[in-house]
């Protein structure tokens, strides 16, 4: 007959007791026992990891988004979309929809969509472009897209902090910072979940499931190579 079953039975002893104390089962968490009382530590959820990961993807940034001619970082690219006031032609569809007509959008309009969908641009306005007997017949609508969700998230807070301002729909300041402004930044104050789950998807860490498997076996191993049970 084989045991697929073992019970393992931890005590803590006080040194000099008579009697040791009744066994305890360790079943989850943390059990930490000192002089013979033991208590059940919960920790509690750390935000250190997630910092770090944003510190790293920032870092990278700042060695990809460096304009060295204008000494600026994290700048990014003014782009417009078109919608026709009178007809069917409507190239600014917005995040999350399909343009209908992208036979008659030009380049622009198309990289606008894939970007803003991306999450990649921050909205400034719109504006009238073009007017006939003066009704506007054609509006635009003005974008700062960026090259990355971080760098976004970064310039929208950023210039918050620092009371900067984006500009108008015709003439959009999409500058990023100078080396000096970056460093006033405090980026403890900052909301990064939209970029979370990106980070720690990128770092390819070990499923949980199968790290407690591994780590299962390692003791189970040890105990068969000691002769414990």
């Amino acid at each position: 007959m084989t045991c697929n079953v073992h019970d393992r039975w931890y005590q803590c002893a006080i040194p000099g007791a008579g009697s040791p104390p009744p066994p305890a089962y360790v079943c989850a968490g943390d059990l930490y026992c000192i002089n013979g009382e033991c208590t059940q530590v919960e920790r509690e959820a750390s935000t250190e990891f997630k910092d770090a990961m944003v510190a790293m993807n920032v870092m990278g940034e700042l060695r990809d988004g460096f304009d060295p001619d204008r000494l600026k970082i994290f700048s990014g690219e003014h782009l417009r979309c078109t919608r026709k006031v009178f007809g069917l032609s409507n190239c600014c569809s917005g995040k999350g929809v399909p343009l209908l007509t992208p036979f008659l959008c030009d380049r622009e309009d198309r990289e606008v969509d894939k970007r803003d969908d991306a999450g990649l641009c921050r909205f400034i306005g719109t504006y009238c472009s073009a007017r006939v007997l003066g009704v506007c017949v054609t509006r635009k609508q003005s974008y700062c897209c960026y090259g990355s969700k971080l760098v976004r998230i970064l310039n929208e807070q950023g210039k918050a902090q620092l009371g900067m301002r984006w500009g108008t729909p015709q003439r959009p300041d999409c500058e990023g910072f100078l080396i000096a402004q970056f460093q006033q930044l405090d980026l403890s104050r900052m909301d990064f979940r939209e970029v979370y789950a990106e980070f720690v998807d990128a770092a390819k860490l070990p499923d949980e499931i199968d790290m407690s498997i591994q780590i299962q076996q390692k003791i189970q191993n040890y105990y068969n190579t000691n002769g414990g049970t």
